[in-house]
């Protein structure tokens, strides 16, 4: 089996560091520790660009082998006591009947309160996993939910912990259309959907 990474990377006031896990084992694979680059002229991002160089090569990790990169800074816990926030479109999915139905209850999160009287706005579909659930129809749903003001999207399906190939689709659609898009099970292996939705909104929001 092709290995998997995930890598975390935090800015902090003086350092950056990376870090490089087995996504299957979650044996720590490699870190990495270089000098926050406040002066650059890239900012802190030339720092998290380094520190993700020197992780791959110390690890020795193949670019197609990474799965997530999670990336953390106070600029993010601020966005979310600000609601500075990008409005998130949810493709919500799931087979048809109880499955369907739960998935649909599960993913529909509504908007989420960050701090007092600052929300997280979602905009929300469900598509059935039967035959009719095509790359024309998911593009055409992403298109919809851009229209009505989402600027990035969550493809949440039900089991895609075991199957994440209708989340995958809706990615791939969503990137075509010039959307970043997030897949539930890229950011959690939890069968929870509810929890996977909500994670993977506040993560791609930011």
């Amino acid at each position: 089996m092709k290995k998997k990474y995930r890598i975390g990377i935090d800015v902090g006031g003086t350092f950056t560091h990376a870090v490089a896990i087995n996504a299957f084992t979650l044996e720590i694979v490699a870190t990495t520790k270089v000098p926050t680059t406040h002066q650059a002229e890239e900012g802190v991002a030339q720092g998290v660009i380094e520190s993700l160089m020197r992780l791959l090569e110390e690890g020795g990790i193949d670019p197609d082998e990474i799965m997530l990169i999670a990336h953390s800074t106070t600029q993010a816990t601020n966005a979310l006591l600000e609601g500075d926030v990008a409005p998130v479109g949810i493709v919500g999915m799931g087979k048809p009947g109880l499955e369907g139905r739960l998935s649909q209850a599960n993913s529909n999160i509504g908007d989420l309160e960050l701090a007092p009287g600052k929300y997280l706005k979602t905009y929300y579909r469900f598509l059935t996993l039967d035959d009719s659930f095509t790359a024309e129809l998911v593009r055409e749903t992403i298109q919809e939910l851009k229209e009505e003001g989402a600027q990035v999207i969550v493809a949440a399906s039900a089991f895609s912990v075991d199957d994440a190939r209708a989340e995958e689709m809706v990615m791939n659609q969503a990137r075509e259309i010039g959307l970043p898009a997030t897949a539930t099970s890229h950011i959690s292996q939890l069968y929870g959907l509810k929890v996977r939705t909500r994670t993977a909104a506040i993560n791609s929001s930011m």
